[in-house]
């Protein structure tokens, strides 16, 4: 089973749009995908409230006293992957959604504000030996735009960057009113587009790093 977390100190970058789409993608292509909330503010568990299909499925923070254990138990019960979301804060919650990913992805809005205050966070990724990519959300919808482009070179020096940046679309306002996925909303529109390709990015990522430790392991038997 594999673990993506959605972190980042800074507030208000769209952690949670994302981790929702995410997780809608990566069920659609076959995975079996638990979305775990453990922000308060609940936007996960809201839009679960009003989503009709029973997948993926749904866990909020006051199911969670536990959040090894909890993996423990889903990993169990046939869940391929678990996507975390959380708080914009520097918490205990968020860093043990840090220390159980295997791939955390940090969402950063085109903003110089937006990149300095994620620092930290990249700073606490780094001393916890954990594998992270910077990825460009609610950026303008235009793959062309200078501003995207100049975010994702600057990026770079920080940090792994996921090459597929997020513009902010309606189409995601219109599926999150309706408890679906932008790729259920519209498949064939832009925002599923870009969905799928930050999924398909995530799972190559995923599946090098089991390769890697498969060739680790395979050293030591030598």
């Amino acid at each position: 089973m594999n673990v993506i977390s959605f972190v980042n100190q800074k507030g208000g970058t769209g952690k949670s749009m994302l981790a929702i789409n995410l997780a809608v993608a990566a069920q659609e292509s076959g995975e079996n995908v638990c979305l775990i909330d453990l922000d308060p503010q609940g936007t996960i568990v809201n839009w679960y409230d009003t989503r009709t299909a029973e997948t993926p499925n749904v866990v909020n923070h006051e199911q969670m006293p536990n959040l090894t254990e909890a993996l423990e138990r889903l990993g169990q019960g046939g869940f391929t992957l678990v996507i975390i979301d959380t708080k914009g804060e520097d918490s205990h919650a968020t860093r043990g959604a840090m220390l159980a990913a295997d791939l955390c992805l940090i969402p950063i809005r085109p903003a110089g504000p937006d990149l300095h205050a994620s620092r930290p966070t990249m700073e606490a990724l780094r001393s916890m030996k954990r594998d992270f990519a910077l990825i460009i959300n609610q950026a303008t919808p235009n793959k062309a735009a200078k501003i995207t482009a100049a975010i994702m070179a600057s990026l770079a020096h920080d940090g792994p960057v996921v090459p597929q940046a997020v513009a902010a679309r309606m189409d995601h306002q219109y599926a999150y009113a309706l408890g679906q996925g932008a790729s259920e909303y519209e498949p064939g529109g832009k925002a599923a587009e870009e969905i799928k390709e930050l999924w398909a990015w995530c799972r190559k990522r995923l599946g090098k790093q089991q390769g890697d430790a498969t060739s680790e392991q395979a050293k030591r038997r030598a």
